[in-house]
């Protein structure tokens, strides 16, 4: 399993784990920033999945998800916490890339490499180039050509604040 970025989702700090001995298993260690405290979170289907790259993101409802792919066809869970506290994962959407991303050899298969924090976009590297895919419109759109990207970490602004003026500074 390749390294992934870390997700921040409701104080936590979540990132993906693969196993020492097996690596097709996957977990996800949860950080906890407000009790600085580690647990572990099982993926969706542990026992009877073999994920292949998947990825963690953050969900436009503030939910943790997971995304992965099995072939050509893309999986997003999403991991709801009930009313009692009590937490499970739900199948979200589910995408036949093969009828959506323009691929020039049929044996190859496309990888996940990132997605938009709160959002539902995902960005997949195929044997054409790097793609960003809407999971709500479906709509795909070619970012840039070339295979030599694992992972995207996009950004949308950054906040630069402004500049203080210390009373008796304007002389220095």
């Amino acid at each position: 399993m390749r390294p992934m970025p870390s997700v921040l989702v409701n104080g936590a700090l979540h990132f993906l784990v693969g196993y020492e001995n097996d690596n097709a298993r996957v977990g996800i260690l949860k950080y906890s920033l407000s009790s600085d405290s580690l647990s572990l979170i099982d993926a969706p289907l542990a026992e009877s999945v073999v994920f292949h790259d998947p990825m963690l993101m953050a969900m436009k409802d503030g939910s943790l998800g997971f995304a992965h792919l099995d072939r050509l066809i893309l999986y997003v869970w999403s991991r709801k916490i009930d009313s009692d506290g009590g937490a499970s994962w739900a199948r979200g959407t589910v995408v036949h890339l093969k009828c959506l991303l323009p691929m020039e050899d049929p044996k190859s298969e496309p990888i996940l490499i990132g997605s938009v924090e709160g959002g539902d976009i995902i960005f997949v590297n195929t044997d054409l180039g790097v793609y960003q895919i809407d999971l709500k419109t479906l709509e795909c759109k070619e970012l840039m050509k070339g295979r030599n990207f694992y992972s995207l970490i996009p950004y949308m602004s950054f906040y630069n604040p402004p500049e203080r003026v210390i009373p008796g500074d304007a002389a220095r």
